[in-house]
């Protein structure tokens, strides 16, 4: 894409492929309601490919007062189709249809995302959020029947520079430079090559390698500081890169742990889900018969003379990349192509598979959480029992006195699944004076939170929450819980 693209700005975040998942997407919305009209608000923006819209509803007054997409002039009109025209205004590239009904039948379709607005969805075998909002309360619960993720895009992201144990090319490299000679030398040897050193110095002395927290970062980083000698502080910035980069001298594990916790499925072979088992396939057997996993092409900068770097980054580093790519590209079988290959190399150390409970298993019996103190928590209960008052009902609880005391057995039965003994009475009366209401900016703020979940499991970049997040707009605070 070129730079003046419209969609320049997401694709420096999420990369040319993830702007093609989005735009060759499928999303089906249940439901006109503000808070799931602003999440896709904010996935037509950014180029969703096409939206479906569910909704049996005509616009009523009460809809143009708290939905920004529906104007005063469409009062009795099919919301799906005010809701439909007002958002592809909003973007020419996105494409829709909408259906004036309640039940929609998905047999035979494909979507990559369903927004449950204000609804309930039990059973899906697509990716699946499920919002609510509730006068100053907002709920956001993600599902997805399998969430694996290549790309987690992590803040501080670690180099596979392998100094524990370094392959072949990279051993004879290290031993083949000494931490002697004039100070201009001395002060341009990589930091790579200082923390190689002082492994073998610290296993000379020590007759074996620094594990524990103490062992590395205060008896390890002594034997950093005397492999400087006599040199002056000036001349000691490679010594004190080493220093901050200790970490890097010892294999990272991540990818382990990864490898046991993904199940391998069996399914069509295509798309996304089969090409994940396909490398996770491939990337067992490089282990098995290398030992480690295949080489990222990621290198850190470095205080070293430029000609150090460059054949370091291309002669040493590279040539193993590009040897390791090959064997991983024929365990492949040509079951995926180049591009993806890469991607997953370059994030073997970062990889993540979330395991979402069900909602139905959320509701029979949610996880407890040691967390009773937190307001959010309150109003997760809360939202549980009016929903609960809804399904026996068919309206929402007032403030009437009546409706409070059945709110409140309710309540209890939901403190006995949850764990927790009691919900202050302010709390329950606070609930009951909203009467269901749903309010415009509750619904922009949730909105904005769960369209950034949407684009996270479309494009399976970036690690989604697991899986409920609780918005309390009353003090302007948000908590994750995994039910």
């Amino acid at each position: 894409m070129s730079s003046n693209d419209k969609y320049d700005r997401q694709v420096r975040i999420w990369g040319r492929h993830g702007q093609e998942k989005l735009q060759n997407s499928r999303v089906l919305l249940l439901g006109c309601d503000p808070v799931g009209v602003e999440t896709l608000k904010n996935l037509v923006l950014p180029g969703i490919g096409y939206v479906v819209i569910i909704d049996n509803k005509l616009v009523t007054d009460q809809d143009v007062e708290n939905n920004f997409f529906i104007p005063y002039d469409t009062i009795g009109q099919s919301r799906a189709k005010v809701v439909l025209e007002n958002l592809l205004e909003m973007n020419i590239d996105v494409k829709g249809e909408w259906h004036q009904i309640d039940n929609f039948n998905i047999d035979g379709q494909q979507f990559d995302l369903i927004i449950a607005n204000e609804k309930q969805c039990l059973e899906t075998k697509f990716n699946l959020i499920e919002l609510q909002t509730y006068g100053f309360l907002g709920r956001v619960r993600l599902y997805s029947p399998s969430c694996q993720i290549i790309e987690t895009k992590p803040m501080n992201p670690k180099y596979d520079l392998r100094i524990f144990n370094p392959f072949q090319e990279l051993k004879e490299y290290f031993d083949s430079i000494e931490i002697e000679g004039d100070v201009d030398y001395v002060a341009h040897i990589p930091y790579i090559v200082i923390l190689y050193k002082a492994l073998q110095k610290y296993h000379k002395e020590k007759g074996k390698y620094p594990s524990t927290f103490q062992e590395k970062h205060k008896d390890f980083m002594q034997v950093i500081k005397s492999l400087c000698g006599q040199l002056e502080f000036q001349y000691q910035g490679n010594f004190y890169e080493a220093i901050e980069n200790i970490d890097q001298a010892f294999d990272n594990d991540n990818w382990k742990n990864c490898l046991e916790q993904i199940e391998i499925e069996q399914n069509d072979g295509e798309g996304y889900k089969y090409k994940f088992s396909t490398l996770i396939s491939a990337l067992r057997q490089f282990v098995l018969i290398h030992g480690a996993p295949p080489l990222g092409k990621a290198f850190p900068d470095m205080k070293c003379f430029t000609q150090t770097y460059v054949h370091l980054k291309n002669n040493i580093y590279g040539i193993k990349v590009e040897k390791d790519f090959q064997i991983f590209k024929d365990l492949c079988q040509n079951k995926v192509d180049d591009e993806t290959i890469r991607l997953f190399i370059e994030n073997i150390q970062e990889l993540k598979t979330i395991n979402f409970r069900s909602i139905q298993q959320e509701l029979d019996q949610p996880n407890q959480v040691d967390d009773y103190e937190n307001d959010c928590y309150i109003w997760y209960i809360l939202l549980r029992s009016v929903n609960e008052y809804y399904r026996i009902n068919t309206k929402w609880p007032s403030q009437n006195q009546d409706d409070i005391q059945q709110l409140k057995e309710i309540v209890e039965i939901q403190c006995k699944l949850v764990g927790v003994d009691n919900v202050p009475q302010s709390y329950i009366q606070e609930i009951c004076r909203y009467e269901g209401s749903k309010l415009h900016m509750i619904a922009s703020v949730l909105g904005g939170m769960a369209s950034q979940e949407a684009v996270k499991l479309i494009t399976n970049q970036f690690v989604p929450i697991n899986n409920t997040l609780i918005y309390d707009g009353l003090k302007s605070e948000a908590s994750i819980f995994e039910f």
